[in-house]
């Protein structure tokens, strides 16, 4: 019944044998009884607002790339994510890339006929009840029973016998045997560490060059592949190395449905593990735009480095002794992104916060800035005023650790109470999903 995604772990994201242990460990966590099993494993969804996403696998096929990384250490939880990497011996983003993909899969074949499971079937009971490596391994105790004590304390009554002999005749030339030399037991060697994947690319005169190093021949070809479509054949150098030791590539496909929008010459790019560096400074400003926006939308809660929005482009444009308004005007072109559901503020917006906090810090004395949290109208309008407090606490807070200091910020939440435009599209809703700056006068 799982064999395909045990497979899947193995290969796809070089779990190898621990693929099968991986994967007991997911239905491990969908079973699990603490947590209200397969009902509150949907209820933890619901909480992330994911539950659309749930319904959408129940009894169905999941595709690839619907779930994120970051969606799954929102559901499961972070400690758990630490749990099973430690269980495995391999790095946190090697669970939530592997379990972003497969926990769908899983949800669907255990509700074929579209039934909620309250109990994990035969399969599935098996694989949990595999008896995974442990994290430590110690050497076996004898167990103990009857008279077995007795060998340990024959050999320690001659011992002793033999020493008061010894006193007692002052023979110097007695000689005691030392006591049985206990076994040295080595232990386990640490699992092996495995590299991250990495990829750098450079375009100039319509051409583009390559480097890197990925975990199998599989995800080269497809990378190539798409180069060269995307490229041209003959308009594709360099090399891309392959190394089993190397941590799979969660982000193969965000990288090649980008590839289309990195065809500008001047532009470098750079994947290493899961971080994005872009170098777009020979672009021109609306080229440089369009990309930060496409490569943040595809990247979305990946750290980033290099974006130039237009947010970026107003702070660095302010000219010494800026007004409280012009600073505002500039902040307010900033998008600011949360995990799902929470007031975690995503990856990809800290260089954002960055900016902003080196233009709040050459603000005028006396500058009072309120961060301002806005919501949709999604949900329950008590728990969104709550929420938009979370999330401007948050930024306010990001910003003093960033310099801003004590006295300039204040935050408020809003909730739902202020829209900017029409809840009834998915546009509208994410405007309205919103930090906003305004001056406190």
């Amino acid at each position: 019944m799982f064999d395909a995604l045990i497979r899947e772990a193995a290969e796809r994201f070089g779990l190898g044998d621990k693929a099968r242990t991986f994967v007991g460990l997911l239905i491990g966590l969908i079973f699990d009884k603490d947590r209200g099993g397969f009902q509150g494993l949907q209820r933890r969804f619901a909480a992330a607002e994911l539950e659309g996403l749930f319904a959408s696998w129940v009894d169905a096929t999941a595709a690839d790339n619907v779930f994120q990384p970051d969606q799954f250490s929102a559901v499961i939880g972070n400690d758990q994510v630490t749990r099973i990497a430690q269980r495995l011996g391999v790095p946190n983003a090697a669970v939530t890339i592997a379990g972003a993909t497969l926990l769908p899969k899983l949800v669907s074949l255990l509700t074929r006929g579209g039934n909620l499971p309250g109990s994990p079937p035969a399969a599935a009971a098996a694989l949990m009840g595999d008896d995974p490596a442990p994290l430590r391994s110690y050497p076996p105790v004898a167990k103990s029973g009857g008279i077995g004590w007795l060998k340990w304390l024959i050999p320690l009554l001659l011992i002793i016998a033999a020493v008061l002999l010894v006193r007692s005749c002052n023979k110097e030339d007695a000689v005691v045997a030392p006591p049985p030399t206990p076994a040295v037991v080595t232990p386990p060697a640490p699992p092996a560490v495995q590299a991250n994947p990495r990829f750098t690319l450079e375009t100039a005169g319509g051409k583009v060059s390559v480097s890197g190093q990925l975990a199998s021949d599989t995800e080269k070809t497809r990378l190539w592949d798409a180069l060269v479509a995307t490229f041209g054949q003959g308009n594709v150098s360099g090399d891309i190395g392959v190394d089993p030791a190397t941590l799979p590539a969660g982000w193969i496909d965000r990288l090649i449905t980008a590839l289309p929008a990195l065809k500008n010459d001047g532009l470098k790019l750079g994947l290493d593990g899961d971080r994005l560096s872009i170098d777009s400074s020979g672009l021109n400003n609306d080229q440089r735009f369009a990309l930060s926006d496409e490569l943040r939308g595809l990247f979305s809660g990946y750290p980033i480095s290099g974006l130039w929005d237009r947010a970026t482009a107003a702070l660095a444009g302010l000219k010494p002794g800026f007004s409280d308004d012009e600073l505002v005007r500039a902040l307010n072109l900033m998008n600011i992104y949360f995990d799902t559901g929470s007031a975690t503020i995503t990856a990809d917006s800290q260089e954002t916060l960055a900016a902003a906090a080196a233009a709040i810090k050459q603000a005028a004395a006396g500058t009072h800035i309120e961060v301002g949290g806005h919501t949709d109208n999604t949900g329950d309008a008590t728990a969104n005023l709550t929420l938009s407090q979370q999330r401007a606490d948050a930024v306010a807070a990001r910003l003093g650790e960033l310099g801003v200091a004590n006295g300039i910020l204040s935050a408020k939440g809003y909730g739902q109470d202020r829209p900017r435009a029409d809840n009834s599209s998915e546009e509208g809703r994410a405007q309205n999903r919103r930090i906003e700056f305004s001056v406190v006068r």
